[in-house]
């Protein structure tokens, strides 16, 4: 057999063939670059999502951000909800705000209310925090007047309180004519401890957000559980020390955000360090302590914001 016979002959060529081939081709690297695409936006998505949650991110967004809405609204109760929602552009957490109301703390007086969304970006920045709505409520206002001689005056004052029931109960501000240092504002507790304080106000300046402190927030050491029962008068131990150790925390990087919010960081630090009482908020007294508390000299006014009848018929 000859060289020339060995080589098989060219078969001819098969157009339908071909183009099958080429779709084949074609198919194929379609199919691998969408793939690799797929893969390529599930890392960067992944990764993306783990940088928003690296570290101690998602603590401490809660811990600043929950916090701050806590303390530039004392005219309602805030719930966690949901922590935390991450998306390669955004972190998140839900909150529910119920307006306070006049209670013995017993019953469900926290009906009502909204639940919001507060965000912030990649860069930790806040997006959008709960509108400003949510400071158009009678305590509001009562709060906007503290350090003031607004109406109603003393006089008026005792007016209003002997009008109402001696056993209802009420939500009211007491405002001090000055401002109280920690140990004299526990004394002035200790002598009128039927009329507890819920949140302490730390800011003297005529209006603006109020920078308050809720006297039941949890310090970040403290024992998991029930809170401790406080004896009549005795001041919750994360009063001004908790306000000072989250103040402590924040950074300056914090301050665009806390601006959010109404709260100045400058402000904030000052008003921990002098660390001075100018009113607050009751929310568990009686009426007829109210008319005994409005004759203490150390008081400028009591402005009573809501009321609710006693309906456990206890007294």
């Amino acid at each position: 057999m000859t060289e020339q016979e060995a080589i098989p002959p060219i078969p001819d060529f098969d157009p339908g063939r071909t183009r099958r081939a080429v779709r084949r081709g074609v198919l194929r690297t379609a199919l691998t670059a969408t793939v690799i695409s797929l893969v390529t936006v599930l890392l960067l998505d992944l990764g993306a999502q783990w940088i928003q949650r690296r570290g101690d991110r998602e603590d401490r967004m809660v811990n600043v951000l929950n916090t701050a809405l806590e303390v530039a609204n004392p005219g309602y109760h805030i719930y966690p909800g949901r922590c935390c929602d991450t998306t390669a552009f955004s972190l998140s957490f839900t909150v529910r705000l119920t307006p306070l109301r006049a209670g013995d703390g017993t019953s469900n007086y926290f009906s009502g209310g909204a639940v919001f969304t507060v965000s912030q970006n990649q860069f930790g920045r806040v997006e959008w925090p709960p509108p400003g709505f949510i400071k158009e409520t009678p305590l509001f206002t009562a709060l906007d007047s503290v350090g003031t001689d607004a109406p109603p005056s003393r006089a008026d004052t005792k007016r209003i309180l002997d009008r109402l029931p001696e056993s209802m109960y009420a939500l009211a501000v007491v405002d001090f004519a000055k401002p109280l240092g920690e140990s004299e504002f526990s004394a002035f507790v200790q002598r009128h401890a039927a009329v507890p304080p819920e949140t302490a106000i730390y800011d003297g300046r005529i209006g603006g957000t109020p920078i308050s402190w809720r006297l039941d927030t949890p310090l970040s050491d403290a024992p998991q559980g029930d809170a401790p029962e406080l004896a009549p008068g005795e001041l919750p131990r994360n009063g001004l020390a908790g306000f000072r150790r989250w103040v402590g925390d924040l950074r300056d990087h914090d301050a665009a955000n806390l601006d959010k919010f109404g709260l100045g960081l400058k402000l904030l630090r000052k008003s921990a360090a002098d660390g001075l009482a100018y009113a607050y908020v009751t929310q568990h007294a009686r009426v007829r302590d109210l008319r005994t508390l409005i004759d203490d000299p150390q008081v400028r006014a009591i402005r009573v914001a809501d009321v609710a009848y006693d309906l456990t018929g206890l007294n």
